[in-house]
């Protein structure tokens, strides 16, 4: 299990690094990965790691590769106009 938590000010609810919560919010955009076993395999609740993935796509999570999440956000939405089309 790879889960990095920074302490913080509130007992407990961990703080996951920004690069922590980028890295995998980029894996979960994957195609053919599952959410829940990701975040089972980092001991994250899945719904914190949806949420992780949907910041992402809106661009609100930062991380070291913004280019990479601009890039996730353009497929994603590609493929949703894909879908109505």
């Amino acid at each position: 299990m790879d889960t990095e938590v920074e302490s913080g000010n509130r007992r407990g609810r961990p703080n996951y690094s920004p690069e922590f919560k980028h890295r995998l919010a980029v894996a979960a955009c994957d195609p053919g990965v599952s959410v829940s076993k990701l975040a089972q395999d980092h001991g994250i609740n899945t719904n914190m790691l949806f949420k992780w993935r949907r910041d992402l796509r809106a661009g609100l999570l930062t991380g070291p590769a913004t280019a990479l999440a601009q890039e996730v956000r353009r497929l994603h939405q590609r493929r949703r106009h894909d879908a109505v089309a």
